[in-house]
């Protein structure tokens, strides 16, 4: 697993049609313990999951991403997403 800044930016910009499932990690199998410095956890869920910006969940693939320079929380943006996903298409 390459963790430099290249490889973690090559983790990110991944084509979710290029990810494959059987090399991503179960969501619910990473376990993550609270009691731990911030920079432990990090570096438990990036060790855990290999791939920091795609893991299992259920029966869908799930790519994490970023905005740079935005001022949005992550609220807005579910609460954006569910807005654009809730619309009735006729």
């Amino acid at each position: 697993m390459d963790l430099s800044i290249e490889g973690l930016n090559r983790m990110q910009s991944m084509n979710i049609m290029d990810l494959k499932r059987e090399e991503l990690v179960n969501a619910e199998d990473v376990v993550i313990d609270t009691t731990k410095s911030a920079l432990s956890r990090i570096r438990s869920f990036i060790e855990q999951t290999k791939n920091p910006f795609a893991q299992n969940v259920g029966k869908y693939i799930l790519q994490i991403g970023f905005m740079e320079e935005t001022q949005d929380l992550i609220d807005d943006r579910m609460l954006l997403l569910t807005k654009r996903k809730t619309q009735i298409m006729v």
